[in-house]
């Protein structure tokens, strides 16, 4: 008996005296060990890291660029390539409004012909077998659609000169100058609009709609690139949680192989322990890919391509989210939403387009009936021959001398009436038709969509309200579990709590940190979101 307690005391004594050295002799340092407050020998230091402090992982080949927030907005909106794309779409527009304007403007044709041609004479008082007959002719043309009530101008300028040797000519050579000018008013159909004028009136409201679309595609690239800072800032913090875990876990399968070693426990009790470092290892690489992904997605939106530095470096974010309070109030959000979001402009500025193109439509179910009036002038010169004598030798400028007195004028009017039937008619109606069908469709979207905004602010707000509770709530847990850590690590000197406990609590309460930094995240993005929703929509 005396023998036996012997060997348990022995036994005990091995156990308090060695069991400390070969724990720390064994127990594998960490590369980069944080800050730990000092203690007994052979306890683990105690973790005061406090989320918010973590780095991204090494990656080798890459440098690390410290990146605020305001920052990333401002590279985001300098080089991001869909807004590049979307600074565009203004522009073709703008393109496609002159082109629009263009067709008011005058427009200025030319032509210059030469004939000559020789047939045989088919009377004797040619006075020549063959008649040789050389003309020349030079024009000019002017045209131009008015922009009010449809009208159409145009004036034409003609000139000749002709020669042969027909000795029968009066005038040889001849020159002849013409002058007209003709104007075309519709009186029903296209007299109050058409299709060219009608152009210019949408294409400029498409123009705002372009300008809104640009506005919208900022303002959600912008929310973009918040959300993904903030995701990426808590991957990383995700990261230092999980290798943290796994030094923990690690720890306690190298003591309890220890254990194993000395007596004091069975080799099936640290098959736990392996399979809670497998555990936490597998955790980590998740960690790790997530980190990844969000890096590369925050990265997409500021690079401007693949030789862009930044898409070359490790992108670690330093802002760390701070907390205001905002005053919700969803029934003005939700009016101002309705009256100010950028979809419901958009989809209204539809329907005023869609109402001057069911004027045209309506216009062209009318009657065509144009009223054309016109004025012309002409002049005639040249060497005139009386007896085989040159009684008159004017040229050119001569015929323009005619021109200009009017001697030789007259003017015309006409009225063209054309009635759409059959197959025209038919397609006119059918148009007509439609369009009215496209004004109550787009209100009908217009409805449905104030229904979804009016939804989506009140979510977003109430969001905000919730994210705040959730996130006082996390203060809270937060806070207690720093008072837990604190007790125990006081039980642990006085040598009541084990090292296990300590390093247990203190894990637990940097996962409260974590968990108060994702509250924290959730609504700084919640109140964002209630700010963006108000003024666009996706």
């Amino acid at each position: 008996m005396v023998k036996l307690m012997h060997n348990v005391w022995v036994r005990a004594l091995f156990i308090a005296i060695f069991l400390p050295a070969v724990a720390s002799a064994q127990t594998p340092a960490p590369a980069a060990p944080a800050p730990a407050t000092p203690q007994t020998q052979g306890a683990p230091p105690i973790d005061r890291y406090v989320v918010g402090q973590a780095k991204p992982p090494e990656v080798p080949g890459t440098t690390l660029l410290d990146l605020t927030l305001e920052q990333a907005l401002q590279m985001a909106l300098d080089k991001n390539l869909g807004l590049q794309a979307a600074r565009m779409n203004p522009q073709l527009t703008d393109y496609q409004l002159q082109s629009a304007r263009a067709a008011f403007l005058p427009r200025y044709t030319t032509l210059y012909r030469i004939n000559n041609a020789t047939t045989p004479s088919s009377s004797r008082i040619t006075g020549v077998t063959n008649v040789t007959n050389n003309t020349q002719n030079f024009n000019a043309t002017y045209a131009q659609l008015l922009p009010w009530h449809g009208g159409n101008l145009s004036a034409n300028f003609t000139n000749s000169r002709a020669g042969t040797n027909n000795l029968d000519a009066t005038l040889n050579p001849s020159f002849n100058a013409g002058l007209s000018f003709t104007y075309t008013q519709p009186v029903l159909a296209g007299f109050k609009t058409d299709n060219a004028r009608n152009q210019l009136r949408t294409l400029a409201i498409s123009r705002q709609i372009e300008d809104i679309r640009l506005f919208t595609t900022i303002e959600n690239t912008r929310s973009d690139v918040r959300q993904a800072y903030w995701a990426l800032r808590s991957a990383i913090e995700q990261i230092e949680i999980n290798r943290r875990a796994l030094l923990l876990a690690q720890r306690s399968w190298d003591d309890s192989k220890i254990r194993v070693e000395i007596g004091a426990l069975a080799p099936i009790e640290t098959v736990q322990f392996e399979s809670q470092v497998a555990n936490a290892d597998q955790a980590l690489l998740d960690a790790q890919i997530r980190w990844r992904t969000a890096d590369l997605n925050l990265k997409v939106l500021l690079a401007s391509g693949n030789d862009d530095d930044i898409y070359k470096s490790t992108i670690n974010p330093v802002d760390l989210p701070l907390v205001s309070l905002q005053n919700v109030d969803i029934n003005g959000a939700v009016q101002t939403a309705l009256a100010q979001r950028t979809d419901l402009v958009q989809q209204r500025k539809s329907l005023d387009i869609n109402q001057l193109n069911l004027e045209v439509a309506k216009d062209l179910t009318k009657p065509q009936l144009d009223l054309s009036s016109g004025y012309n002038t002409n002049g005639q010169a040249g060497t005139r021959f009386t007896n085989g004598v040159i009684t008159e030798d004017s040229g050119y400028f001569g015929a323009l001398r005619s021109l200009y007195t009017l001697n030789t004028s007259g003017w015309n009017a006409q009225l063209n009436f054309i009635i759409p039937v059959g197959r025209d008619m038919t397609n006119n109606r059918v148009n007509y038709a439609r369009s009215i069908l496209a004004i109550d469709q787009t209100k009908a979207n217009i409805k449905a969509s104030e229904l979804r905004v009016s939804s989506e602010v009140t979510n977003a707000g109430l969001a905000v309200e919730n994210t705040y509770k959730q996130y006082q709530a996390a203060q809270t847990a937060r806070a207690a579990a720093e008072k837990n850590a604190e007790a125990a690590q006081t039980r642990y000197e006085n040598g009541v709590a084990t090292n296990f406990e300590v390093v247990q609590l203190q894990n637990t309460l940097t996962n409260q940190r974590l968990i108060e930094l994702t509250r924290l995240v959730q609504y700084v993005n919640a109140v964002a979101e209630f700010e963006r929703v108000q003024r666009v929509g996706r």
